[in-house]
């Protein structure tokens, strides 16, 4: 059974007002899709039909032109840098090897970039499909090779790669709207054989920002078997990677916990591309193990936001709200569903929804809204739900143990929203309580603010005295009533 709160009850409560205006204004929900997205943005999709207008069926560069064009200014790059760093030595390829504490950091003007950006611009012009998305997979592969031998402190080349990733997505979006299937289906494969090699596999992040290519495939039923394919066949790589460890190291609850508490704020923000270093030191065996097994529980866990796109982006909204419903213990997917649920005004949904997040996980946290909105995490959004239901005995349950629990002024508006729901009568039946429990759960260790503002509030001089002789430095606050 759901229920919708009326206008009247959202303009009553502030918390709630704020919540709905946010989830309305901010979350994105996509009403060709139904739902809330994490991976997909629809400006993709306007930008490359922008773009389609602009293309041409001319040729682009040929593969071994293309490489060579894209890898020579980066050799000279690093010749130059060789050539003035004195402890430069020799490799046996017959290249020079800087130690990196001198090797200068990277710079966009220095344009070693500069082959990248002529094959990216030649590959976007064209509606050679397969041939463009060919040498457009490829200045992704070297691009992202040549920040792990540069040094780039100031992620001036990992914002190129990011910006990059971008342009590929956009024309694939392209690709999906305008190749027959069967290009369509090489053209993915090219990209998701790219997002799935040793230099994208143990950064996860920018990995899934590339395979998102395969989002655009899902809207159309022709190419939307080939969406699953390559989500299929990245999990496949990465389960490959990780199962040379055993099972018993991937299903470690000790590193599970480690990693989710690492991180979870990245999924706040799927754009991040934190921690794009180049290789580990294959000497570092741990190191190497802890990296590879970090980059899969995160990569499993991103593949969780990118099936939900794929479902709902192919039509299937039940499929996808269950997929949030059934991983309610992964916080960005919870949140999602949460807002959902706010979106649809379903409050009491929300309120059963919020009895299983706590029951399966009681120390979960909230991502995906503002601290502001949500001090409380879910405890914040069961009260936003109990707004939205008008329900003000519970309500009062809610403010009367935060006006209890304070420590600082933070949480006068706690004692605002209980007055706020009182009228005369049950005003002085909720002070008399609070004051009834305060004694009850003593002896107190530290003063209560927002207590002593109460006693001051409602001219309570007896519990005042009372309350002086546990703080007697609260006299100069409490001298008003005194």
């Amino acid at each position: 059974m759901t229920m919708r709160a009326d206008s009247s009850n959202i303009a009553q409560y502030r918390e709630l007002t704020q919540m709905v205006d946010f989830v309305e204004t901010e979350w994105g929900f996509d009403e060709e899709f139904d739902g809330p997205m994490f991976l997909w943005d629809p400006t993709i999709s306007s930008c490359s039909q922008h773009e389609d207008a602009r293309r041409n069926p001319t040729p682009v560069a040929r593969p071994d032109e293309a490489r060579l064009v894209m890898a020579q200014p980066m050799q000279w790059y690093f010749d130059g840098i060789a050539a003035i760093t004195p402890s430069a030595t020799p490799t046996p390829e017959g290249g020079m090897d800087v130690p990196c504490k001198d090797m200068p950091s990277f710079r966009m003007e220095s344009q070693a970039l500069a082959g990248v950006e002529a094959v990216v611009a030649n590959a976007l012009a064209s509606t050679q499909w397969l041939d463009a998305t060919r040498n457009l997979c490829m200045a992704v592969e070297l691009t992202a090779r040549f920040i792990g031998s540069c040094e780039d402190r100031h992620q001036e080349c990992l914002e190129y790669l990011k910006e990059l990733i971008q342009l590929v997505r956009i024309y694939m979006d392209s690709v999906a709207r305008n190749a027959d299937p069967e290009t369509s289906a090489q053209a993915l494969r090219m990209v998701t054989d790219v997002a799935c090699n040793e230099d994208f596999r143990i950064n996860p992040m920018p990995m899934v920002e590339l395979l998102s290519c395969c989002l655009s495939f899902a809207q159309w039923d022709d190419t939307r078997v080939f969406a699953y394919e390559a989500l299929n066949n990245a999990v496949a790589s990465m389960d490959g990677m990780a199962r040379q460890y055993g099972d018993d190291a991937i299903a470690d609850a000790r590193f599970r916990e480690m990693v989710t508490g690492e991180y979870a704020h990245e999924f706040a923000d799927l754009d991040g591309f934190e921690g794009f270093d180049g290789e580990p030191d294959p000497d570092t065996c741990t190191d190497r193990r802890e990296l590879e097994l970090h980059a899969h529980f995160h990569f499993k866990q991103a593949m969780l936001l990118m099936r939900h796109d794929l479902m709902r982006m192919s039509g299937d909204a039940d499929g996808a709200d269950t997929l949030l419903r059934e991983h309610c213990t992964v916080a960005p997917l919870a949140d999602a569903y949460a807002a959902r649920l706010i979106h649809a005004r379903r409050w009491r949904d929300l309120l059963e929804f919020i009895d299983d997040v706590e029951a399966r996980h009681p120390e979960q946290f909230t991502i995906m809204f503002p601290e502001d909105l949500v001090p409380y995490d879910w405890e914040s959004l069961r009260e936003i739900a109990l707004q939205g239901l008008d329900e003000r005995g519970q309500l009062q349950e809610i403010y009367r143990a935060r006006v209890l629990g304070a420590f600082d002024m933070d949480e006068l508006a706690a004692l605002t929203n209980l007055r706020r729901l009182c009228d005369d009568r049950t005003w002085d039946e909720q002070s008399a309580r609070i004051v009834d429990d305060y004694h009850r759960e003593g002896p107190h260790l530290a003063r209560n603010p927002v207590y002593e503002h109460m006693l001051v509030m409602r001219a309570m001089r007896n519990e005042a005295m009372r309350y002086l002789e546990d703080f007697p430095d609260a006299w100069p606050d409490l001298a008003a009533i005194l």
